[in-house]
């Protein structure tokens, strides 16, 4: 996967110390069984009772090849987080991932999405080819959001037969856990059985030099019940102490709790040498300690040494099993310092809460180092720069999540805060909200005298204004934006707010020459999540000059998306199979289609680029003459209920209806698909005499259906003036070529010749021969043998032809499988040329061991690259494992070569 958006210490296991290492053999015989044979392992108990530390004593003693992936969770893990680590952490293990576990991480944050994300973990877990894999969840009662630990226990209920899921926490999960306890397969393990006995105590003391210490030994453990963490603190403290004072003994007289704890932590902290104590107490702000970060928060140039002595000590440290030395503080001695520094250096922690955020790699703890710093203005600025990548990757939750930890009088009074807050309603349609947060952002901004976010957050509103249908106030904020010198970013934003301007006030023909400026702009060096955000609309592509302009803009796009699994890349590929579309290069429009299909499935992409390339699948099943399958498509489009409200459905049905009433035209005009489809429109043009350029060309369908081809050439003649305002998906040369063909059909040669001359002009001067495919095989066919004697010049009476041939050729031409079909049937030898050259070479490394990273610099492509073969490979051939492909290969041999 990529470079993950959180610090790599939450997936490194922690790696066994050997100073006073008390083998529990009893204990540990009982974890290791539970850890091969139970579905779930619980270790229950309070802090200090070393859940964390007997897991990673008994961790080399899992059989070889046993997978592990271990979870260190935090307060502010969210669903889409935990599920994030879990993938990171199963990396090594070179899963057989059907679809991109990057994309499934962004999938995570929603119910929805989070029930296929979970399960796609298990078909993974399910393909893996270790013997047995584990995974702990450490310190789960740190976790409170109630879809995290849905995620948990939805991963724990259909879990593979080979995989043991671990909960180390202090309180009781909020799983339900009882069904598992009742069938046995749960193992437990709570405070009872974590506690020291008094023979693992003396064992524990037996290299003491001191007499003294080692028989009291059997009074601590009874004073400390067995408690692990206050059993070694008593032992630290006497070792340095004992014979002084009775103090420390009489302080024990009952369970060690956490206020004891830190009383005895004192004892133990003043002991030590003064600056080794001033060390850790200034670097209990870091969660985890190297000797860089150390020494950049502490000022001490000497940290790897104070790193050295605490871990000889022994003191309260988890070694994590990282290439660079780690300590991780026990929550207990942390919280310990943590009162030590604000007792004697209250001043220095502002100080030292930057620091620590200046050189983390992780947003979520960069804001809250500044939060905790109470520096909401470097808060908000940490926060800005991590936005972009966050939305890039579908994770808009996340994005409201941290402007949610500001305090809500900052985040009233934020410009910034606002308009981030607007990303996620952006996302998800919430237009409103999007547009309201916009509007206190600008009025934020202009209070605050910060005009470069002012005239940002303006920009951003024309976008939310657009489908709430506020032409006067986009019309208005654009003309306090045109004259300004705005930077790259909102200059751009606000020209896809003047394209949207011309798109609803039908200046149709202005797009293009508006989307060039923001394309030069986006070549000047602008981030990719620019570049999304001015993502131009589907239904631009078939307007008179823009095919250069979206070109540039999709080939700069995917050279720099590159192979980063994002969804972007699937709209871009959509399309790209649409302008192919048009331009009647039909073979290439299917073969790019059929890279988005495989886009969707890999990237699990939303149900919006679901929906473009189902309507392209559509049209293409209509060009080639496909009606039962054109209106079996329709139909579960039509009744598609991913859109929430009333209002929503209602648009989405109208939509669809329009978009059938046009396929229908393509397929060769049933009057009956007319009615039912022109029935969805608002205007129901066929039962009321509204008078609009769309029921227009309803009725004008309509007539042409029926063969009243004198009222139909009426119809489409009065839409004439208006088609290039209704430019939309090839519309304009549609129109053109129907009213032509009903004049023609209603005997009025010249007239006809007169309407489709400049159409077919237009055609071969821009090279988009795919607009009249719209009309459908026969109506260009009747049109293509016509006698216009002079009427039509040579050139564009040739451009006619082409246009009838290519249509008439594939409609007849019924081979090839749609996007999205279902795979291919397994073949009993060899692949028969499925397999393309690089998935051979894949899974001839497959079988020779290879694990992804190996595979990946051996042919010098990303690990990501290596999974979506694998996933290829393995949905060719219908295999469920690389040990199956691996298999495969060896019982066929080498695949053949495509022919």
């Amino acid at each position: 996967m990529e470079a993950p958006r959180f610090a790599l210490t939450k997936i490194q296991p922690p790696r066994l110390r050997l100073q006073r290492v008390v083998q529990r053999a009893s204990l540990g015989a009982a974890l290791v069984d539970a850890l091969l044979t139970r579905r779930v392992v619980l270790l229950q108990a309070p802090a200090g009772f070393g859940k964390t530390t007997l897991l990673a004593q008994h961790r080399p003693r899992l059989p070889a090849g046993t997978a592990l992936a271990w979870i260190a969770l935090d307060e502010d893990d969210d669903a889409q987080r935990i599920f994030a680590c879990m993938v990171a952490a199963l990396e090594p293990h070179d899963l057989p991932w059907r679809t991109s576990p990057d994309a499934l991480v962004a999938l995570a944050a929603e119910d929805a999405g989070s029930r296929r994300a979970v399960a796609e973990l298990h078909n993974a877990l399910g393909g893996a080819d270790s013997a047995h894999g584990v995974i702990v969840f450490d310190d789960l009662h740190r976790v409170r959001a109630p879809r995290a630990l849905a995620l948990i226990d939805a991963l724990i209920e259909r879990l593979p037969p080979q995989w043991t899921v671990v909960l180390s926490t202090r309180l009781p999960p909020a799983g339900s856990l009882a069904r598992w306890r009742a069938g046995g397969e749960l193992a437990e393990f709570d405070q009872t059985s974590l506690r020291f006995s008094a023979d693992e105590a003396a064992a524990l003391v037996a290299a003491e030099p001191s007499p003294p210490l080692r028989e009291r030994i059997g009074d601590l453990v009874a004073r400390t019940q067995g408690w692990p963490a206050g059993l070694q603190l008593c032992i630290e403290a006497l070792r340095t102490r004992l014979g002084t004072s009775g103090t420390l003994l009489a302080s024990g007289s009952r369970l060690l709790d956490r206020h004891l704890f830190d009383y005895l932590a004192s004892e133990v902290l003043d002991d030590m040498p003064a600056p080794l104590c001033d060390f850790l107490t200034r670097c209990s702000v870091l969660p985890e300690l190297t000797a860089a970060r150390a020494a950049a928060v502490s000022g001490d140039a000497h940290a790897a040494r104070w790193l050295d002595e605490t871990e000889r000590r022994g003191l309260f440290v988890t070694v994590l099993d990282a290439q660079e030395r780690t300590l991780v503080l026990h929550d207990l001695f942390r919280h310990a310092l943590d009162e030590r520094l604000q007792r004697l250096h209250p001043d220095e922690l502002p100080g030292l809460l930057r620091r620590a955020a200046a050189g983390e790699s992780d947003s979520i703890r960069r804001v809250g180092f500044l939060l905790r710093a109470n520096d909401w203005q470097g808060a908000e600025h940490a926060l800005d720069a991590a936005a972009p990548d966050l939305l890039l990757h579908s994770q808009a939750g996340e994005v409201q999540h941290l402007v949610d930890t500001f305090p809500a009088a900052w985040r009233a009074k934020s410009a910034r805060l606002l308009r981030l807050g607007s990303f996620t309603h952006w996302l998800r349609w919430q237009w409103d909200d999007m547009a309201n947060c916009l509007e206190g952002a600008v009025a934020a901004a202009l209070a605050a005298g910060d005009e470069a976010e002012a005239r940002l957050a303006q920009a951003w509103l024309t976008q939310a204004c657009y489908p709430l249908g506020r032409t006067d106030r986009i019309a208005e904020l654009l003309a306090e934006l045109r004259p300004l010198p705005l930077p790259d970013q909102a200059r751009a934003i606000s020209l896809m707010g003047e394209c949207m301007l011309h798109y609803r006030c039908g200046d149709l023909d202005r797009i293009p020459a508006t989307y060039a400026e923001i394309v030069i702009l986006l070549e000047r060096g602008a981030p990719l999540f620019t570049w999304w955000v001015c993502a131009p609309a589907l239904n631009w592509s078939t307007l008179q000059g823009i095919r250069p302009v979206l070109q540039r803009y999709l080939g700069g796009a995917l050279e720099r998306i590159g192979e980063r699994p994002l969804p972007m890349r699937a709209e871009v590929q959509i399309h790209r199979a649409w302008i192919a579309l048009w331009a009647g290069e039909f073979d290439t429009a299917m073969e790019l289609a059929g890279s988005a299909a495989a886009d969707l499935k890999w990237l699990a992409c939303s149900g919006e680029m679901e929906g473009s390339l189902r309507l392209f699948e559509m049209l293409a099943d209509a060009i080639r003459g496909r009606s039962e399958a054109v209106w079996r498509r329709l139909d579960e489009f039509f009744e598609r209920e991913d859109h929430g409200t009333d209002e929503w459905r209602e648009l989405w049905r109208r939509q669809v209806g329009v978009f059938g009433l046009r396929l229908n035209d393509v397929l060769g005009g049933d009057p009956g698909q007319v009615r039912r489809w022109a029935g969805q429109l608002a205007e129901r043009p066929l039962q009321t005499d509204t008078d609009s350029a769309r029921a227009d060309l309803a009725r004008a369908r309509y007539a042409a259906a029926e063969g009243r081809w004198s009222d139909a050439a009426a119809l489409f003649v009065k839409l004439l003036p208006l088609a290039s305002r209704m430019d939309v998906m090839g519309q304009a040369i549609e129109i053109q070529l129907r009213a032509a063909h009903a004049l023609l059909r209603d005997g009025r040669l010249a007239q006809a010749a007169e309407v489709l001359a400049p159409a077919l002009e237009s055609m071969r001067a821009e090279g988009e021969r795919g607009h009249a495919l719209m009309c459908g095989a026969e109506v260009l066919s009747t049109l293509a043998r016509a006698h216009w004697g002079a009427w039509l010049g040579n050139q564009t009476l040739a451009e006619l032809r082409a246009a009838a041939a290519l249509a008439s050729a594939l409609r007849e031409g019924e081979t090839g499988p749609m996007p999205g079909a279902p795979p291919h049937p397994v073949l009993a030898n060899g692949d028969d040329g499925l397999l393309s050259t690089r998935e051979r070479e894949v899974l001839a490394l497959i079988a020779a061991g290879d694990s992804n990273k190996v595979i990946a610099r051996a042919l010098d492509i990303s690990p990501h690259t290596v999974k979506r073969h694998v996933a290829n490979i393995l949905d060719k051939l219908g295999l469920a494992s690389r040990g199956q492909a691996g298999a495969w290969l060896r019982a066929n041999g080498h695949p053949k070569a495509p022919a």
